[in-house]
């Protein structure tokens, strides 16, 4: 019976390391259950994507600061028209409303020193949208990793874009008014107004840019609108980042909306002053002297794009 009892001690004794070492491979074979590594994955090409993209307003200045040194030294040279493409071109890539801003500046110079009605409503132009951007970035819906200028630099320049917008206006107005003055002379034959078309022709190269420009903004909004209803559409996004993709879609479906019916009137409106302008270059500039058939300058084609509650619109005379 002693015999027995040890043996059985002994027994335990050498089955109880087995046993230890079996239970502890048992839990280490165990199957584990992990989170899905989907939701990480994506966590980390977010940020990467917003390292990528992303653009602080101190980048922005800098990325800015030669093309303004740039179209300074063409104005004062007197290359006004150089320093619009300039500045338009640079503007219309990276969608900065200061840029905007300088350029509409510079067709302001223009329309008063050619009394060009054309030029002004164009300045008007930029100094909307430099507005639409300005209170876009504003927006908490904006981007916060992609700023073109500070939070604390958005009324100054907003300031400035409505000041460009009433001297634009009041441009306007005073060039009517003189227009409306001439005093036509008793001959039946009155003389054909003065111009080559060349403020249209401007207007119009600037907003055929602006229409690419939102053309191209509204295309890529539709791309982001694609790309984060496929992520939302996979079974294994859920939670904080399948509510990420959903609004990340839903912003790019409206910049495609805006962009493609911004542009799509641009486009067109450029088109046709580009046309006019043409036009009126193939004229050729009539002599004071010269009689020419009888015509109105309340007649002349004039087209501009007014800003609406739902977006733009088309209006002038054809």
């Amino acid at each position: 019976m002693g015999r027995h009892d040890g043996a059985s001690r002994s027994g335990a004794s050498r089955r109880g390391p087995a046993a230890i070492l079996s239970l502890a491979v048992g839990l280490t074979a165990a199957p584990v259950m992990a989170s899905p590594p989907l939701p990480v994955d994506l966590l980390v090409k977010k940020k990467k994507r917003k390292k990528k993209d992303g653009l602080t307003p101190e980048q922005a200045a800098d990325r800015r600061m030669p093309l303004q040194d740039q179209g300074r030294q063409m104005v004062e040279a007197g290359e006004l028209t150089s320093a619009t493409i300039l500045y338009d071109g640079a503007a219309q890539t990276y969608g900065d409303p200061v840029l905007y801003l300088d350029a509409g500046e510079i067709y302001l110079r223009i329309a008063d020193e050619e009394r060009d009605i054309a030029s002004a409503e164009t300045a008007k132009i930029r100094g909307q949208v430099a507005q639409d951007i300005l209170y876009f970035h504003l927006d908490s819906s904006s981007d916060p990793d992609y700023q073109l200028v500070t939070k604390d630099e958005s009324p100054g320049l907003l300031a400035r874009a409505g000041e460009l917008i009433d001297n634009a206006d009041i441009l306007i107005d005073e060039i009517e008014r003189e227009q409306e003055a001439v005093v036509v002379p008793e001959d039946p034959a009155p003389k054909r107004a003065k111009g080559d078309g060349r403020g249209l022709r401007l207007a119009g190269i600037g907003l055929m840019g602006v229409g690419v420009a939102g053309l191209g903004v509204g295309f890529a909004g539709l791309t982001i609108g694609r790309i984060n209803q496929n992520r939302v559409d996979d079974p294994t996004v859920y939670g904080p980042e399948f509510d990420d993709f959903d609004s990340r879609g839903r912003r790019g479906n409206t910049i495609a909306g805006v962009g493609l019916a911004i542009g799509g009137v641009a486009l067109a409106a450029g088109v046709t002053l580009f046309i006019i302008g043409k036009r009126r270059q193939a004229a050729g500039p009539v002599d004071d002297a010269e009689e020419q058939p009888p015509t109105d300058s309340e007649d002349d084609p004039f087209l501009a794009l007014v800003p609406t509650g739902r977006g733009l619109a088309v209006t002038g005379r054809f």
